[in-house]
């Protein structure tokens, strides 16, 4: 039987397209041995975000960021090209005013190793004299919090009286902050070594002999005044510890030098007591017969 040009033409397309679907089953059946050939392949990964840093709290111009004023927020980069990141801004000072939850640029801080950029806004800087004894056995840190005692010296004390009275003690300022220990300034790191090599070995730096506190210009008057008049103690605090205490003054014991003495009683003289008198006695005078008492004991007859 004699077949048509239709139905040729029916079969050479049908042949064509199966040797077509063979010849792409041929090529996957390859690719998938290759691919097995490899191994599995390894899942995409998404970019992890960039962690920028926020203001956890108001900054501002001259405070020293520490770990506790910032708080992480996920950026990107390509949209705040500005913003820092925590190793960039903590241990350093804020060169301007940084509000409350604001991505911190990194123009907003800096290195700056002069105390005056230091010092917060509305505070002082004032210095005194220290030694181990008063420091804390040198360890106070600049960025530590410690509480300021003074003793004011009595008549009573064994030497350095300047005062009069019993010895006394009292708190003076409570949660002063360090701002520099000897030259060494919040914020900043004493270079270790001659060249300033991190690890070089090198003799310890020479204990600090001045402590820059932060006061208020009102804690600045208390201080001058109890400097000059006292003597000063500082105590460290647990950087945790922000309570304010209520604490009583101490006094030496013992008498008061100045107390007030009473004066002794005063006790009457005794009365004179009567002496008893002689009895009275006559003189007489005889001459002849005639009889004349010239003295009686009391007055002459």
């Amino acid at each position: 039987m004699r077949l048509g040009s239709k139905a040729k033409l029916t079969i050479a397309v049908g042949l064509t397209a199966a040797a077509a679907f063979l010849a792409l089953g041929v090529r996957e059946l390859r690719n998938s041995s290759a691919a097995a050939a490899q191994g599995p392949a390894a899942p995409i990964r998404a970019a992890a975000p960039v962690l920028l840093v926020q203001a956890a709290r108001p900054i501002r111009t001259g405070e020293t960021i520490t770990a506790a004023m910032i708080r992480n927020a996920a950026g990107d980069p390509a949209r705040y090209p500005y913003a820092a990141t925590s190793t960039e801004v903590v241990g350093k000072v804020a060169t301007r005013d940084i509000g409350l939850h604001a991505l911190i640029a990194r123009d907003a801080v800096g290195m700056e190793s002069k105390l005056a950029i230091r010092v917060p806004m509305g505070m002082r800087a004032v210095s005194i004299d220290t030694t181990a004894e008063i420091a804390v056995a040198g360890l106070i840190r600049p960025g530590d919090r410690v509480d300021v005692q003074v003793v004011y010296p009595g008549a009573d004390a064994i030497s350095g009286a300047r005062g009069s009275g019993r010895s006394r003690a009292q708190a003076l300022l409570q949660m002063v902050q360090i701002l520099a220990v000897g030259e060494v300034v919040v914020g900043t790191q004493q270079s270790s070594g001659a060249d300033g090599a991190e690890g070089a070995l090198s003799s310890p730096p020479p204990p600090a002999r001045t402590v820059t506190l932060a006061l208020t210009p009102e804690q600045v008057s208390l201080l001058s005044l109890a400097k000059n008049t006292g003597a000063l103690t500082l105590s460290l605090r647990n950087p945790a510890d922000s309570a304010q205490v209520a604490v009583a003054v101490a006094a030496s014991r013992g008498p008061d030098p100045t107390a007030v003495q009473a004066p002794p009683p005063i006790v009457a003289a005794p009365a004179p007591r009567a002496t008893a008198r002689p009895a009275p006695h006559a003189i007489e005078l005889v001459m002849g017969n005639r009889r004349e008492t010239i003295y009686s004991g009391s007055a002459a007859k």
